[in-house]
């Protein structure tokens, strides 16, 4: 396993196991979170206080962080790691894509989508 796919799975073990030392143990200096229901992206300085509030977010729907991840697809070219996957937590309706991108150095960016599970198209 390349060292990018170490950190990449043990950030991915963080956010399971609700670990914010770990998270930060996996991420560059310059880490960026985007997540369209914050104000601003969240820098490496804001992850821990993020992953509190994301927690409280996630229980205040019916979910108790228990994840499941499909259409994973993953692409490793010129010392970046890229992995994009579906992403739902059991027990809420919250679900949505997610971009990753890991250097040997660790964890850069994150980005995440919200889609509306129970949207019918009229």
């Amino acid at each position: 396993m390349s060292k990018r796919a170490e950190l990449r799975a043990r950030y991915i073990q963080g956010w399971y196991d609700l670990n914010a030392d770990e998270l930060l143990a996996t991420t560059t200096d310059e880490f960026i979170f985007d997540d369209p229901a914050e104000p601003a992206p969240v820098t490496r300085a804001m992850l821990a206080d993020y992953m509190q509030r994301w927690d409280a977010r996630t229980r205040a729907l019916g979910s108790t962080n228990e994840w499941i991840l499909s259409h994973e697809l993953r692409e490793d070219k010129n010392g970046i790691l890229t992995d994009w996957e579906w992403w739902e937590l059991v027990g809420a309706d919250l679900c949505g894509t997610a971009i990753v991108q890991t250097s040997d150095q660790g964890v850069m960016l994150e980005r995440i989508t919200y889609f509306d599970r129970n949207f019918r198209h009229p």
